[in-house]
């Protein structure tokens, strides 16, 4: 680990100078004139508009002849093209040292000013503080981070290295304290926690004034998860298990009992076969009625949902992924395109064709879940899971987008997921998410119009995080960098 680590950031040092290069503009104010914006506020588009950025606050956004331009502000003629807020990542795996200096300069060069860490190593998380003071003082190029530091996933986690065990509800308590402490913004709970130590995290989060978030233990159902105040699930955390017209337990006897008694518990190769089953039972006792009371206590309750379609998308359709020409693998490095190969990758290795097959029944009924909880009143934020198998920093959450128009969202409704949504879970409304007088400069600005098409969000021509410009060339050349760096080796 520690070689693989060398090795990345030797590749990637050229990037890091890149970024030390980058600061705010010459002039201390930056200036869009004749641009489309897209507030994000529910206005309609803002045509022939100048947009004023003095230092990293937004200082003025009107019609062109109303709005004064200071001498010597750098000015940048958008004729033709349109200004959205920064985009939002509201579920990645970034802070590893390994991934830092490669991951943060992709988040902004494809206009993803600010992400939301959903676990990290206790390296990643003590170095948290240093890099928003880097990225703050220019001296690093990267997005403003939210983060939960380590998981919490009971005394056996499935991610050892990014979690804290523990074995008793004190410990969990403990836990708590322990990451506030550190610095963390909220508590990411995962499928293993127990019954009594999740009832004691959430306890412990609200007498420490912490939200806590993430997947919903299997011990507890979504109903529960949301009575109990856990303010975002990730992946659809149990949705389909709890909507069920079967307790969890005989969901899973009947499905287990279709099983091959050689099967063993702890063989890996048994794991995609008692998924199957069970999910082929989930899938079979769905109960739609059901499910519409769990949406409305979801309104009610205002529990949000991160469901990162891409990362489903890649693991249903892995085969046809990795078969594709994909422009984008030259920016990852060769030892980990090699770890994303089914055949090298413990999460596909194992896949039996029944498997698969119901992982495109369980995908598509995902995707109808997703539109029905919107059309309900749902509230929505775009993640990915970055950095999983075929998902890249950044361009995911393009593709992110793309599926939330496909699962029903308006091309309007999923740009909010990724800008206005995030900030006001975040309560940061006053100062990110939209484009608006005294609001954080964090813009992206868009060669064709993302309301025709979500697809356009692809098209940038350039990004200003914090306040600080980067164009058209320099972007180009960022992306250049990482390039060259990664096929050193």
């Amino acid at each position: 680990m520690k070689s693989l680590l060398a090795l990345f950031l030797f590749l990637t040092s050229p990037v890091q100078l890149f970024a030390q290069r980058l600061g705010h503009p010459q002039s201390s104010f930056l200036a869009f004139t004749h641009v489309t914006v897209i507030d994000m506020t529910g206005a309609p588009p803002k045509p022939n508009t100048t947009v004023l950025i003095a230092g990293n606050r937004i200082a003025a956004v009107g019609p062109n002849r109303r709005v004064r331009i200071p001498r010597g502000a750098q000015t940048i003629d958008a004729t033709g093209m349109f200004l959205i807020p920064g985009l939002w990542d509201m579920h990645v795996h970034a802070l590893r040292p390994e991934r830092v200096d490669y991951f943060f300069p992709l988040f902004i060069a494809n206009g993803v000013t600010g992400i939301r860490e959903m676990g990290t190593t206790a390296a990643g998380f003590a170095a948290l503080q240093r890099l928003r003071l880097g990225i703050a003082a220019g001296t690093r190029t990267g997005p403003r981070i939210i983060a939960a530091g380590r998981i919490l996933d009971g005394a056996r986690p499935a991610v050892p290295e990014n979690s804290i065990p523990f074995s008793n509800d004190e410990e969990a308590r403990q836990a708590v304290r322990d990451l506030k402490q550190g610095g963390a913004d909220f508590i990411k709970v995962y499928d293993g926690i127990p019954r009594s130590s999740y009832l004691a995290i959430v306890e412990e989060t609200k007498k420490q004034r912490i939200p806590f978030a993430g997947h919903v233990p299997t011990e507890i159902t979504s109903f529960e998860a949301s009575d109990l105040g856990q303010k975002s699930f990730e992946h659809l955390g149990n949705i389909l298990r709890s909507c069920s017209t079967l307790e969890p337990k005989v969901i899973d006897e009947r499905a287990y009992a279709t099983m091959s008694p050689v099967d063993k518990p702890n063989d890996f190769s048994a794991i995609p076969k008692r998924i199957a089953a069970r999910t082929s039972v989930e899938l079979d006792t769905y109960s739609e009625q059901k499910c519409i009371g769990l949406f409305a206590r979801f309104v009610r309750n205002e529990t949000w949902q991160v469901p990162t379609l891409v990362t489903k998308q890649v693991g249903t359709f892995v085969d046809s992924v990795r078969s594709a020409d994909d422009p984008r693998r030259r920016y990852v490095p060769a030892p980990v395109l090699e770890s994303w190969k089914p055949e090298n990758n413990m999460f596909f290795k194992y896949r039996t064709s029944e498997f698969v097959q119901t992982r495109k029944q369980l995908y598509q009924k995902e995707l109808e879940l997703v539109g029905t909880m919107h059309r309900a009143g749902v509230r929505f934020m775009t993640g990915t899971d970055t950095p999983g198998a075929y998902l890249y920093p950044g361009f995911s959450l393009h593709d992110e987008l793309a599926l939330f128009v496909q699962a029903g969202f308006t091309t309007f409704e999923a740009l909010q997921a990724a800008t206005r949504n995030p900030a006001e879970y975040l309560n940061r409304l006053n100062e990110l998410g939209t484009v608006e007088k005294g609001k954080l400069a964090d813009l992206v600005l868009l060669e064709a119009n993302p309301l025709e098409d979500i697809n356009n969000t692809k098209k940038i021509a350039a990004v200003v995080f914090d306040g600080r410009y980067l164009s058209r060339e320099a972007r180009a050349k960022m992306l250049l960098e990482i390039e060259a760096a990664f096929r050193k080796k």
